[in-house]
């Protein structure tokens, strides 16, 4: 069976992705900050989260 994978259309995804380069840095305060993380990605999708509820 073969299989074809392609790149899904995820706008608010490349959203965060753009949002993350622009800040200069990956790290919100947390202690031994690696990089992004589910911190960083949760304080950048929260409030567009909550103006967009339905």
């Amino acid at each position: 069976m073969d299989i074809e994978r392609q790149i899904a259309n995820a706008p608010r995804t490349a959203a965060v992705g753009v949002a993350v380069t622009e800040l200069g840095g990956t790290c919100v305060g947390c202690n031994n900050c690696r990089g992004l993380c589910q911190a960083l990605i949760e304080v950048m999708t929260f409030p567009d989260a909550i103006l967009n509820r339905s």
